[in-house]
């Protein structure tokens, strides 16, 4: 009979103080929520229902505060569109959500995965590798692979519209491999490497994607189990060997000092991040491990968001003609009726395709969201949060933000010419995130991008209409259907 009293009481007690305690203020919940699962269900369909599904939550959220709470199972998630509050959770929360280690089989301790202690020493190390001094040496490399690109696209000119993000991933895949590793040109050997590097790590990518969007494998006791492990450990086993194979081969040659600069007929000279790491390594600062770890993270972030995003770019510029003309009439202006190559020089001079390019870049981010979790408590303008919260930080609703204006859902170039168009809030464009973790390769991703974009915009008018666009949504926003492209030479 006691027990039943004591555990009356104890009950009655509890309720008591549940009732009475003091209670944090919590955000409005997303709709959808289930009992137990709670918004896990919506993580089920296609990449495109998902995304359609997510654009509702960053739309939800704009509008109700710019905070909302996410229920997976019994674990909240706060999506946030305010950019105030995403300042402070970028600058405060340095450590990122669980679901980033499954990336560390392959990146490990590279900047994206790697955890806070870590990341600021290692961010300093990779920072002279991207230094605007640096970054001019590598033009003359993305000319090359641009030059490539645009000859290659004059088997598609004059013909129905097709798809052009094959070429865009080899271009892309080519400039990275060459400035990150520093590959001699004309080299099959390298050229099947490149391709082989390409497929594992599309399979890489789709296999995280299946790992993330099934809860269930999400915990390593019962991912370890299944068929998907075991293909993981295939591919990460093919992505390694190359790498690795890479460094091994460069250190060789150093130590024989006969390394000589590869493209040298093309360039001044330039360093690759890879000659830049091992010079670090050398002080016994870094691991071939790790050496490995942040060239494969570079290589891995730049590779499919470039893409996309120019593939974006290109659908924008055929859908507007009047868009068109003017960045034609900017190249015009600058090389007028020459072949020449581009130079570091020209860059700065293409306002209006820069223009372009953010503009492109604020409406369709390659990474519509960010994780993030905190180390300690967390203090927002209307919520205090304890430490172990996780956190998404919505790159798609800030860039979408009402401080764009009524039209920030709108295509217009316009507003980048001038600061007077633009939100005096500089976090309301996070395409390259914001905060103390930003993304180190910006300016050369944009470089790289403005490069390869001048140069078929040289050579072809392009054809297309956004308003067939579908976009879908895994690890990285890309179109779904309606991308297609046509082309037709200009003389």
């Amino acid at each position: 009979m006691f027990p039943v009293v004591l555990v009356l009481v104890w009950g009655a007690v509890f309720a008591i103080w549940w009732y009475v305690k003091p209670r944090r203020a919590t955000p409005p919940v997303a709709p959808g929520a289930l009992p137990i699962i709670g918004h896990a269900h919506r993580m089920v369909g296609s990449t495109l229902q998902i995304w359609e599904k997510e654009k509702f939550l960053y739309n939800f959220c704009l509008e109700n505060g710019g905070i909302v709470e996410l229920r997976l199972g019994p674990q909240p998630v706060y999506v946030l569109t305010d950019l105030d509050d995403c300042l402070t959770i970028a600058n405060s929360c340095l450590d990122k959500p669980y679901i980033y280690e499954f990336g560390k089989p392959l990146y490990g301790r590279g900047l994206v995965t790697t955890n806070a202690s870590l990341w600021k020493p290692k961010r300093k190390l990779l920072h002279p590798a991207f230094s605007q001094q640096v970054l001019n040496t590598f033009v003359p490399e993305y000319t090359l692979e641009a030059r490539r690109l645009v000859d290659e696209l004059a088997n598609e000119a004059g013909k129905d519209q097709f798809d052009v993000v094959p070429y865009l991933l080899k271009n892309v895949l080519g400039s990275v491999y060459k400035t990150v590793i520093g590959v001699k040109p004309n080299d099959k050997e390298h050229e099947t490497t490149l391709k082989n590097y390409a497929h594992a790590t599309d399979s890489f990518f789709e296999m995280l994607v299946d790992r993330v969007y099934s809860v269930w494998l999400h915990l390593p006791l019962i991912f370890n189990m299944t068929y998907l492990k075991k293909k993981q450990d295939a591919v990460l086993k093919i992505l390694k060997n190359i790498t690795e194979t890479i460094i091994l081969n460069r250190k060789s040659e150093r130590k024989q000092n006969i390394y000589e600069n590869p493209l040298k007929e093309h360039t001044s000279g330039y360093k690759s991040l890879l000659d830049h790491l091992l010079e670090v390594g050398e002080k016994q600062i870094l691991t071939d491990e790790e050496i490995r770890e942040h060239l494969d993270t570079v290589i891995g972030a730049a590779y499919d968001s470039s893409t996309r995003a120019m593939t974006f770019c290109l659908v924008l510029i055929g859908t507007y003609p009047n868009v068109q003309a003017r960045i034609q009439k900017e190249l015009q202006e600058v090389f007028d009726d020459s072949d020449r190559d581009l130079t570091r020089h020209d860059l700065p001079k293409l306002v209006y395709l820069e223009a372009v390019l953010k503009e492109t870049l604020r409406l369709y981010p390659p990474v519509p969201r960010i994780g993030k979790c905190s180390e300690s408590e967390v203090k927002l303008k209307n919520y205090t949060f304890p430490a172990g919260t996780a956190f998404f930080l919505s790159v798609y609703g800030m860039n979408r933000h009402p401080v764009w204006g009524a039209d920030a859902n709108e295509f217009k170039p316009e507003r980048w010419l001038s600061p007077d168009t633009l939100p005096e809030n500089p976090n309301a464009f996070a395409t390259f995130s914001i905060g103390k973790r930003n993304c180190i390769g910006k300016q050369s991703a944009i470089m790289s991008m403005k490069t390869t974009l001048a140069y078929i915009l040289r050579r072809y008018s392009i054809t297309a209409d956004v308003k067939n666009l579908q976009c879908k949504c895994d690890l990285i926003l890309k179109p779904a259907s309606g991308h297609y492209i046509g082309l037709k030479t200009r003389t």
